[in-house]
């Protein structure tokens, strides 16, 4: 019979290691977010090359976690970002670039019937599970539904009909 003794105990959701995957993420500094003009929506002000010449359009984007300097924001939206791509800061000409990237840890939501990455902060782990904080912004809460193996599914899959 195997048993473990822990003299330290952490709060969070456990979560099996199989439910968990890794995901690439542009990064876009946190200056550069704005608001959309009729809307609520948040997103960033993206130069747009046409015949006519170079306008810039609001692009709203959905954020899955920010730091001090940086938001980050999908790189496989098929209206979204791509590498090269310019953002403008709002009541500015300062340009940024896209292009550098960072990965998260994280695990597919399901509570809306399709995949959504959420992000995850790990606190502790044995070899089955992940301990990982709670109600933290753009991450689980508790009565949240995910995917229990993610190598199974991708990102925006409908799961139910």
């Amino acid at each position: 019979m195997d048993f473990e003794i822990q003299t330290e105990q952490v709060q969070g959701l456990k979560i099996p290691i199989s439910a968990v995957t890794d995901k690439n993420f542009y990064l876009i500094p946190v200056e550069y977010m704005t608001q959309g003009g009729d809307s609520t929506d948040t997103g960033f002000n993206k130069e747009v090359y046409n015949e006519n010449g170079t306008s810039v359009v609001f692009a709203p984007t959905t954020i899955y976690y920010s730091d001090e300097e940086y938001y980050y924001v999908d790189m496989d939206e098929e209206d979204g970002f791509k590498a090269g791509d310019y953002v403008v800061k709002p009541q500015s000409n300062d340009r940024y670039q896209i292009g550098r990237t960072a990965s998260l840890k994280g695990v597919y939501n399901i509570n809306k019937g399709y995949t959504i990455f959420k992000q995850i902060d790990v606190l502790d782990s044995n070899s089955e599970f992940y301990t990982v904080r709670k109600n933290m912004s753009y991450g689980l809460s508790v009565y949240d539904h995910i995917v229990l193996d993610a190598s199974m599914v991708e990102e925006g899959q409908l799961l139910y009909q």
